[in-house]
């Protein structure tokens, strides 16, 4: 039998690799990816048959999350002691490859971002009123440092706040929208019931007003704009922007976002994004004028000092990450 070579992934590898992926963060927690390993190089595919007409009629959302998974990917293959290289093609289902070669070790900031993925969580509700430490801040903006994206923390809370009060109100009314959205809500009895491996908990969503909310529902409320404003005024939030609108602008700015996220968590911190306004037709453009944004917005990340526990969203099986890769139990499945 012939040897691999020292450098292909090995199975236990392969396995921190996919666990780092299944925990990325997904709109709807639909996980739309799957991977595939090539000695060295790891594909990872867009699951395009997983579909939000309603909420992501052009597959930007998904295309976003595969930009999560590529960050918690990449971040895996480094605490693996692995050195990457990644190329993201213009279209095609492989939305990247990442090339990992032995390398040098992990430094602390990886290992701690590493060491949040586990406990980080979508806290789709208010937080506490402990300010967030300057020190802090400047750390989770800068982690999502990317050539392609712009992180910038928005002004003008009273436009944004007069905004996100009009999409709400557009959601509520939308009944296709919350047909989908109840379909990938799992409720203790419904489509997602309990045990499903993928969709939103009922219990971390929240009864409150946008953007603690996160998921505009038929009975979300709709405050006035001051008191909105009032709200905005006390949260910590970052607008990840692009110049254009192309996939791999939404690859990098899910990757960025994603890195933001786990140096949140890595400093006790919680967070939640904001995306499904960003699909309102013109939505987007008139964001970024009345905000001054310096491109287009593509995602609205939202984090502080959490108030209560959230619990854990599903995941699907690890073996259902890499289809055909290992027929039978995989190689690190327990008995």
């Amino acid at each position: 039998m012939t040897s691999a070579p020292a450098t292909d992934l090995a199975p236990s590898e392969i396995a921190v690799l996919a666990r780092a992926v299944s925990r990325a963060p997904s709109v709807h927690n639909t996980q739309p990816w799957s991977m595939r390993v090539r000695h060295t190089d790891v594909d990872l595919i867009e699951r395009t048959s997983v579909a939000l007409p309603s909420h992501d009629p052009e597959g930007r959302d998904r295309t976003l999350s595969c930009g999560s998974a590529l960050a918690h990917l990449q971040l895996a293959a480094r605490v693996l002691c692995r050195a990457t290289t990644t190329w993201c093609p213009a279209d095609g289902e492989v939305v990247a490859t990442v090339h990992a070669v032995p390398g040098d070790s992990p430094d602390h900031d990886a290992l701690a971002r590493f060491h949040a993925i586990g406990r980080r969580r979508s806290h789709r509700r208010w937080f506490a009123a402990e300010p967030v430490s300057e020190v802090d801040q400047a750390a989770v903006a800068a982690a999502g440092e990317e050539p392609r994206v712009r992180v910038v923390a928005p002004r003008h809370r009273d436009a944004l706040a007069a905004m996100l009060g009009f999409a709400t109100r557009v959601f509520r009314a939308d009944s296709a929208y919350q047909r989908e959205l109840g379909a990938w809500t799992a409720h203790t009895f419904g489509p997602r019931a309990a045990g499903a491996d993928e969709g939103v908990p009922e219990d971390a969503l929240c009864d409150e007003s946008l953007p603690a909310a996160g998921l505009v529902r038929r009975d979300t409320p709709v405050p006035d704009d001051d008191h909105l404003t009032a709200r905005l005024e006390l949260e910590h939030l970052l607008v990840f922007c692009t110049d254009g609108d192309s996939r791999r602008e939404h690859v990098a700015a899910g990757a960025a976002c994603a890195r933001t996220w786990l140096e949140a968590t890595a400093r006790g911190l919680a967070g939640s994004v904001l995306t499904q306004p960003l699909h309102l037709l013109g939505f987007r453009e008139l964001l970024a004028e009345r905000l001054e944004l310096p491109g287009l917005p593509q995602v609205i990340f939202r984090y502080g000092h959490p108030v209560v526990p959230v619990p854990p969203s599903p995941r699907r099986p690890l073996g259902d990450l890499l289809p055909g890769e290992f027929p039978g139990r995989l190689p690190w499945q327990p008995d």
